[in-house]
């Protein structure tokens, strides 16, 4: 939704972990240019990328930003998305309208770590998605981010201040702005 987050992997190693924001009116040749530069931060080659994965929840954007990865690695990228096989059962009553993010942040922790589980995944919107004994995908929520309901607050609380996110200095909040924290 915000940001686009990418990351570059060397079999199972994590080579980086980006994120930039989501910019709807981006062409590929924009996001080309993101790709770019983030992978010579790295000196990674284009060339070395033999595939890639693009999980989407913002339709607007899929398209965009997989022709902009195609041609800048000149590698196939494979779009999550409805009927594609992951090996993960979706148990809930309309599978194809599970968010591509919750399916590939299920498969990736089933993948990784003993089921049952219950994956929360804080952006802008906070998730909570359950997976069930049998590694079947058993129902999420969805509910406003941090961001979102901070704004939320100070928008709307005529005594409470817009903050950052900045760790408090105390753990125990002794005044307002380290409460909200």
């Amino acid at each position: 939704n915000t940001n686009i987050v990418i990351g570059c992997f060397d079999k199972r190693r994590l080579c980086f972990h980006e994120r930039f924001e989501t910019n709807q009116r981006s062409a590929s040749l924009e996001y080309g240019e993101i790709f770019r530069e983030t992978f010579a931060l790295y000196g990674i080659s284009a060339s070395e990328i033999e595939g890639g994965i693009l999980s989407s929840v913002v339709p607007s954007v899929t398209d965009t930003v997989r022709l902009a990865a195609e041609r800048f690695t000149g590698a196939r990228f494979l779009v999550v998305g409805p009927g594609i096989k992951t090996g993960l059962k979706l148990a809930v009553d309309h599978p194809a309208q599970q968010g591509s993010d919750l399916v590939v942040a299920a498969v990736a922790a089933v993948h990784d770590y003993p089921v049952p589980q219950i994956l929360i995944d804080m952006g802008t919107a906070t998730t909570v998605s359950v997976i069930d004994e049998n590694s079947a995908f058993i129902g999420k929520m969805i509910l406003p981010g941090v961001m979102v309901s901070l704004d939320a607050l100070s928008s709307r609380a005529a005594q409470l201040p817009r903050i950052s996110l900045d760790p408090p200095k105390k753990l125990i909040g002794s005044n307002t702005v380290d409460s909200m924290k």
